[in-house]
């Protein structure tokens, strides 16, 4: 999952759900099944790069095996494996939901306080990387699966199991290429339930359900100058290190140009009832507060990425001695577009900020594509189930993740979270010390079988 927003800090809330139950101590012996299944996935290292998903799909795998449920393993030409299994019915009529989750993982990095691939059981938690991303998503689904297989429910719809690698990476050698080369995989898809979702907790209280519908798109740029190297004692203004600075620099001094989006403008409006009257009239009326030069009034915390193209420097290589100029110096851009922008136009003013000395080259792109609407089939199911708890609301994510694959193929896709987690547990995600709650994961687990099984259900 791509640097999701973090939940907005919400002022006045008026909507309050029950407070989420404190998960209690839970022994390694106590583990419920999908726990466990859980536990042994997160002992599988599938950090990206290299991602060596090839494991992580023969642990999933054989756990299909045992219910009787076959799988198929498809491996891309650069050797990454992807997990395919369908549980079929004649009264489908060969209509299909997707379960889609990455078995990849971000690399643990320093600072960790346990073994990050240990799986260990402490206070009251799992712990390892992919403990939010994307793993437990993935058992839940996993779980909901089996489950379906175990009570012979009766299908209306076919139900589709896809653990892909490469999402951390942008998926590419995942999804990107299953849908590519493998169009029969999914044959009847009509709606996907993958990661994304934004739950609002506050106060250990869930608010509100936040149903990914839309995101922004990923626009990965690499900038490389080429210069003249020699000892760092003479004068070299033209070095590639220089050239590439002041072409960055000038490409950072580039105006912000704000702008409200269909998919944002729905997200905002869709919360506006669930806040005091202040927000109530900021948010229901958004176009009146957010103008091209940027907001008029205060918003909430990370809104404003909603409303922007962004453009973020994150890795800048040269030389390796401080009294050598090197022959060439590359810098990384993530770009993040609003779900509408024209890629070609912002990289031709990108281009020309920074500057005919620069070689610029795309990495990875994405098309424009519409919001998934919040109605239908699908929505109409998390609406029904996990509207118990609390309201459902349809949200727009400045991250990206491989839902953006069906949408820009016309099926609706949907980001959902099926745990209730405070900040705390969720400052893992692409962190150190990544967990889950046991006792949430297990209602987690709950949610996701109930759904599952509404919206199968010939009765819907």
């Amino acid at each position: 999952m791509r640097n999701l927003l973090a939940p907005f800090a919400l002022l006045g809330l008026l909507l309050l759900a029950p407070p989420a139950a404190t998960a209690p101590p839970a022994p390694a012996g106590q583990l419920s099944e999908a726990a466990r299944w859980l536990q042994g996935y997160l002992r599988v290292d599938t950090s990206n790069p290299p991602g060596n998903e090839g494991k992580a799909a023969d642990y999933l795998a054989a756990i299909l095996d045992r219910e009787g449920i076959p799988a198929r393993r498809i491996v891309t030409p650069a050797g990454r494996t992807n997990l395919w299994a369908r549980l079929s019915s004649p009264a489908s009529g060969g209509r299909a939901v997707l379960l889609l989750h990455h078995m990849d993982v971000v690399a643990p990095g320093p600072g960790w306080t346990v073994p990050p691939f240990a799986g260990l059981v402490k206070e009251g938690r799992l712990w390892g990387r992919g403990a939010l991303d994307d793993k437990s998503l993935g058992v839940a689904q996993l779980a909901a699966f089996v489950d379906l297989k175990r009570r012979g429910q009766p299908l209306a719809r076919d139900v589709v199991f896809l653990a892909v690698a490469d999402e951390e990476s942008g998926g590419v050698e995942g999804t990107g290429w299953l849908l590519e080369h493998h169009p029969e995989l999914f044959t009847g898809v009509l709606e996907v339930i993958g990661e994304g979702g934004r739950n609002q907790v506050t106060g250990g209280k869930l608010l509100w359900w936040g149903i990914e519908v839309a995101q922004k798109r990923p626009f990965w740029l690499e900038v490389e100058a080429n210069g003249r190297g020699g000892h760092a004692s003479g004068l070299n203004p033209g070095s590639a290190v220089h050239l590439l600075v002041s072409g960055l620099a000038r490409m950072l001094a580039l105006p912000f140009r704000y702008r409200v989006t269909p998919a944002a403008r729905g997200y905002v409006q869709a919360m506006a009832p669930l806040h005091n009257e202040h927000w109530r009239r900021i948010l229901s009326d958004i176009d009146k507060v957010v103008s091209e030069k940027g907001p008029s009034e205060f918003l909430l915390p990370g809104m404003e990425n909603l409303f922007l193209d962004t453009v973020q420097v994150t890795v800048v290589s040269g030389g390796e001695r401080i009294n050598v100029i090197p022959e060439k110096a590359r810098a990384l851009v993530d770009v993040r577009l609003l779900p509408d922008t024209d890629s070609q136009a912002l990289l031709t003013t990108l281009k020309r900020a920074l500057g005919n000395d620069l070689a610029v080259k795309v990495l990875l792109t994405s098309r424009p594509a519409p919001p998934s609407p919040a109605s239908g089939r699908l929505y109409a199911a998390m609406a029904a189930t996990l509207g118990r708890q609390a309201p459902v609301v349809p949200a727009m994510i400045p991250g990206f993740t491989d839902s953006r694959y069906f949408r820009e193929r016309g099926i609706a896709a949907y980001g959902l979270s099926p745990f209730v987690l405070d900040g705390n547990d969720q400052r893992g995600i692409h962190g150190t010390d990544e967990r889950i709650p046991l006792a949430e994961f297990d209602r987690g687990v709950k949610r996701t079988r109930e759904l599952l099984s509404f919206y199968v259900s010939p009765a819907h």
